[in-house]
């Protein structure tokens, strides 16, 4: 190992550790319980995959962008469908929440859907949060039985990859109806060339059914922030950091129903909702 690779390993460990200690340190100050946004309230429990982006979770920072677009289209009539539904923070979270007022969550670990499923029962919430297996080719027939209308619904995909091969014209046409937030992880995927080409035909595909954006991750403003605003520039911003592989992308699909929306007008919905939470 060279120096420049020594240097690069090093400080990367050194900035995972300062985020680990301020987490820790947000979890001391504010018992685990989320302070700002649509998660307002909830219980964060620890978590063997996101210990080091707590914090974000307990600000109301994680996935911002996401969590705006969760609010504008969420109804206390609505149902989200939470494919990859790990912790079940979205899914058993906006339900307690009354965002929605039931939730779908689909995940492929057995030990994941049994926590779900007992937090879900612990919060009073077992008969609107349901749990499903891993999402695959029934996932139609599944959201028919059990789904409500598709108008009244909300898709969240978080699928480490696979988005590329569930989502092809068969099911994108199904749920057309329907608002789908995509979390894409071209990065993940082994073959080089499939990953240069995934994003670019999965939004061609989405694009003959729905409306589609693309939603960068970064777009922030910490300004007024209250939990922090003694804290160093630093550590403000590291505490935005998720500790990702990449800067993170989704795609939003929306029925071609209604209008399209200007960029610009995306920002300001993501903008004005960061303002609105964080006005303590």
């Amino acid at each position: 190992m060279d120096h420049a690779q020594y240097f690069s390993q090093s400080s990367i460990q050194a900035a995972n550790l300062r985020l680990h200690y301020l987490s820790q340190l947000l979890r001391e100050q504010t018992g685990s319980i989320v302070q700002y946004g649509i998660l307002r309230g909830f219980p964060i429990g620890f978590s063997h995959w996101a210990e080091v982006a707590v914090g974000g979770y307990l600000l109301g920072t994680y996935e911002i962008a996401v969590c705006a677009i969760l609010e504008a289209l969420g109804s206390p009539e609505k149902v989200l469908v939470d494919l990859g539904a790990a912790d079940g923070i979205f899914g058993i979270g906006l339900v307690r929440n009354n965002v929605f007022a039931r939730s779908l969550c689909f995940e492929m670990d057995e030990q994941r859907r049994h926590a779900i499923q007992h937090r879900a029962a612990e919060m009073g919430l077992a008969d609107r949060v349901a749990v499903f297996g891993k999402a695959d080719r029934d996932l139609p027939a599944i959201l028919s039985e059990h789904g409500g209308e598709p108008a009244g619904r909300v898709i969240l995909c978080d699928i480490e990859g696979a988005e590329f091969d569930l989502f092809d014209d068969a099911l994108l046409e199904q749920l057309s109806g329907s608002h789908v937030i995509i979390e894409i992880h071209d990065f993940l995927l082994s073959d080089p060339e499939q990953a240069a080409r995934a994003f670019d035909e999965l939004s061609q595909r989405a694009g003959k059914y729905f409306n589609v954006y693309e939603i960068r991750d970064g777009l922030r403003d910490i300004r007024n922030i209250p939990l922090l605003r003694h804290w160093s520039d630093w550590d403000a911003w590291l505490m935005c950091v998720e500790a990702r592989y990449r800067m993170m992308r989704w795609l939003w699909l929306e029925p071609k129903n209604q209008p399209r929306r200007a960029d610009q007008d995306i920002d300001r919905l993501i903008l004005d909702y960061q303002r609105r939470i964080f006005a303590v």
